[in-house]
């Protein structure tokens, strides 16, 4: 996994190099990525079997176990319910 954490404009760079890397999955935390380069890092990653989450998200929280992104970790437990949480 690959967590990008970038300014805006180096984004798809950084999206397309973790998946050149062979990343099966790709955070993206970086709020206010142009929607056409999302757009092509996405059909990229998309056509190379990479799964991308965000971008301008907090990332992914398995509590006690693991935590990718900018999500505080004492804000979660182990338990039945989940969260998912869009920023910005």
């Amino acid at each position: 996994m690959s967590v990008v954490f970038v300014p805006p404009a180096f984004t798809q760079a950084a999206v397309v190099e973790a998946v050149d890397a062979g990343m099966p999955l790709v955070v993206v935390i970086t709020e206010g990525v142009p929607v056409h380069d999302t757009a092509q890092f996405r059909a990229y990653a998309a056509a190379k079997g990479t799964r991308i989450i965000g971008p301008n998200c907090p990332g992914l929280i398995s509590p006690g176990r693991s935590n990718a992104g900018i999500i505080p970790a004492t804000i979660a437990g182990a338990g039945p319910i989940g969260l998912v949480s869009k920023s910005g």
